[in-house]
């Protein structure tokens, strides 16, 4: 007898190493984290279970009861400390379809938008396989925040099973839990041998597709609008457009040939937007060019429709009540006051397309001027329409004056007794510049063209000749037929 207890002592020991090394295997909980350890017994329940918060200590199952996690968004989680495979099982929750996130770092935002963030790993029971470092997240949906009632007496476990291969793997079609004791029963039901590797199939040759195509847009001229094209695959968009001839223009081009409109393109090349379209845009064509996969596609051009303003006084009327508040002190939105005298003097108006692009500008001068010189014909202010929105193109004042000439205006200017200057001016585009002109300073007389004496050097010329332009220039200023702004 005594040698028999002799030779059963090793035999124990023996036995004791090999359960602590399988022990091993079994992940250790997040610092912090408290897990229930479940009990050998077979009557042993969750709430039988003790806690154990030591990280260093190995563990047969984590559990957590659906009751702990009512409160906040339904969510408890752990770090993975060793890379298996982890079977999850139900306990008691025919009502709860319990779902595992494994995200590649800890979620640092309110956990209840983990589900709309992520794929589930799995719902209800099963088996999946876990490297090590991932999060497990694992989710109740009964909880406060979904306002679904408390649940009662139900737990969730998950535990490193040694003994799982790939082939018990819950796939994605076998998700579901057992209404009874929370067994899944898609995993109990699958075959114990490894099929055959499913062969990788070739990948999909990628091609470029057209998923938008811009579409017709209708303005009033001087209006804006926008136009949107996308492609699968592209690597390039460039807009383009056809003129009324079906004549391609690029962007530059369309711009050069219609005065003042802008184009802007936004979105990665998506969009491009048209703002101050003019009428001589009427009937072009917008269309996008997608270049990717080797090959390029053009989308359906998009027609362009630009309807002209019925009613010019209107567009302006923002103007005339600027003008009739200044005459009675008050406000001053388009800042028309100068030293120009506005008492007993009645201002009037006309309408005019100075450069041709189909809007007409508003010209101000006064009405029944009685000095008998040019004082009579002086421009007041001009303004065009961008945008549909009146715009100040000039003003004038004591000593920097304004006159029509039947096509652009005469400026006539003076800072003292031995400098002043005239000039032939331009209107295009919303900005008046000089064709040419004279000027006196205290060197002499000077002729300039194509600019004012602050951007271009004059030659010289005899105070005749300078009297001879100034008598030119004078006589071509037009009598305006104004209308009076009332």
């Amino acid at each position: 007898m005594q040698m028999k207890k002799i030779a059963i002592i090793p035999i124990l020991l023996i036995i004791s190493l090999l359960i602590a090394a399988c022990g091993s295997k079994v992940p250790k909980p997040a610092e912090g984290y408290d897990v229930v350890l479940v009990t050998d017994s077979p009557d042993a329940g969750v709430s039988d279970a003790q806690t154990d918060t030591d990280p260093e200590k190995r563990i047969e199952a984590s559990t957590v009861n659906a009751s702990e996690l009512y409160s906040g968004y339904g969510f408890c989680h752990q770090l993975c400390a060793e890379s298996g495979y982890y079977r999850f099982t139900p306990v008691n929750s025919q009502n709860v379809a319990w779902q595992v996130f494994i995200l590649d770092q800890e979620f640092r935002d309110a956990e209840r938008y983990i589900p709309q963030a992520y794929d589930k790993a799995l719902e209800g029971g099963g088996v999946i396989h876990i490297d090590a470092g991932k999060w497990i997240y694992v989710y109740c949906p009964c909880n406060e925040w979904t306002g679904a009632e408390a649940p009662e007496g139900c737990a969730y476990s998950w535990v490193l099973d040694p003994n799982a291969t790939e082939a018990d793997v819950t796939k994605p079609a076998e998700i579901k839990t057992d209404s009874s004791d929370g067994t899944d029963t898609a995993s109990a039901s699958k075959p114990t041998n490894t099929p055959a590797p499913t062969p990788t199939p070739a990948p999909t040759p990628k091609v470029l597709s057209i998923t938008k195509h811009p579409t017709a847009e209708t303005l009033q001229q001087g209006g804006t609008c926008w136009f949107i094209a996308r492609a699968d695959n592209a690597e390039s968009i460039i807009w383009e457009f056809l003129d009324s001839t079906g004549a391609t223009c690029s962007v530059e081009d369309a711009k050069n040939r219609n005065p003042g409109l802008t184009v802007d393109v936004y979105d990665n090349g998506e969009t491009v937007g048209l703002k101050n379209v003019p009428m001589s845009m009427n009937g072009w064509q917008a269309r996008a060019k997608f270049t990717g996969c080797g090959t390029s596609l053009y989308s359906n051009p998009a027609a362009i429709t630009v309807t002209a303003i019925s009613d010019f006084k209107t567009a302006y009327s923002s103007v005339f009540e600027n003008y009739i508040s200044l005459a009675g002190g008050g406000e001053d939105k388009y800042e028309l006051w100068t030293d120009l005298t506005l008492s007993g003097i009645t201002l009037g108006y006309f309408l005019k397309d100075l450069d041709g692009d189909g809007t007409e500008e508003l010209i101000v001068g006064q009405i029944g001027g009685t000095t008998g010189s040019l004082w009579d014909h002086i421009v007041y202010s001009v303004f065009t329409l961008n945008n549909g929105t009146p715009v100040k193109v000039l003003k004038s004042s004591a000593r920097d004056r304004y006159y029509y000439n039947g096509s652009g205006f005469i400026h006539e200017g003076s800072s003292g007794a031995d400098s002043s200057d005239i000039y032939s001016c331009k209107y295009n585009n919303g900005t008046v510049s000089v064709i040419n002109g004279v000027y006196t300073t205290a060197e002499g007389f000077f002729y300039v063209e194509n600019g004012d004496r602050s951007s271009s050097i004059g030659t010289p010329i005899s105070a005749d000749q300078f009297n001879a332009c100034m008598v030119s220039y004078e006589g071509s200023i037009k009598a305006m037929m104004l209308t009076p702004i009332a």
